[in-house]
């Protein structure tokens, strides 16, 4: 049976998942099996996983807290948390990746559902004159940030679909399985998601 590197002892920072594990060790082993060993205990080997999931998740979650990477930190951290505090409920052979999405969305829904409706609706209204002012502008940088808010004045469902679709690359049987739905249903709502995108964004 083969065996994990040994760790550093004490990481350089302060970051409870920033111990390093070499670029060769992180190759050798599936996200599965690190996972699996998490499971036993090793949790030395979530650092493989942190490193090759922390920016990802971390992107998924800026787009879902529009553009606020502070909240973003905040939560990823909050994810890798939970793999820990949870890992006995993944089960060996399952895929890594569909499940530590499974805890994004659901740390994501715990902070939306702790925001005041206030708050939410006078950040609509902020994002709708943001975006009006960015379809002024030509440059890239201006047509990426109206995109970016458009894609906020979207319901929470449909922005997820996209999002988990678009930016972050799962195909419909994947969304499904996390929405809880078939692959079929899955591509419906990320086809009508899609087409009210269009239309804010080019309103």
């Amino acid at each position: 049976m083969d065996t994990l590197p040994v760790l550093p002892s004490k990481p350089d920072s302060s970051d409870p998942f920033a111990a390093r594990m070499s670029a060769a060790a992180a190759i050798q082993f599936s996200d599965e099996v690190l996972m699996e060993r998490v499971r036993a205990d090793e949790l030395d080997c979530l650092t493989g996983l942190f490193e090759r999931y922390q920016g990802p998740l971390f992107g998924f979650l800026a787009r879902l807290a529009n553009g606020d990477r502070e909240v973003a930190q905040d939560l990823t951290q909050n994810v890798f948390m939970r793999v820990l505090r949870y890992r006995a409920s993944y089960q060996p052979g399952q895929s890594f990746r569909a499940w530590v999405y499974q805890l994004a969305r659901h740390v994501w829904a715990d902070h939306y559902q702790r925001q005041r409706p206030s708050a939410d609706l006078e950040e609509v209204e902020k994002t709708a004159a943001h975006g009006r002012a960015a379809q002024a502008q030509r440059a890239y940088h201006d047509q990426q940030q109206a995109l970016h808010e458009a894609l906020a004045l979207l319901p929470a469902a449909q922005r997820e679909v996209l999002v988990l679709h678009r930016f972050q690359g799962f195909d419909y049987a994947e969304i499904g399985e996390q929405l809880g739905c078939t692959a079929g249903a899955a591509r419906v709502k990320a086809h009508r998601a899609l087409d009210a995108l269009r239309k804010i964004y080019l309103s």
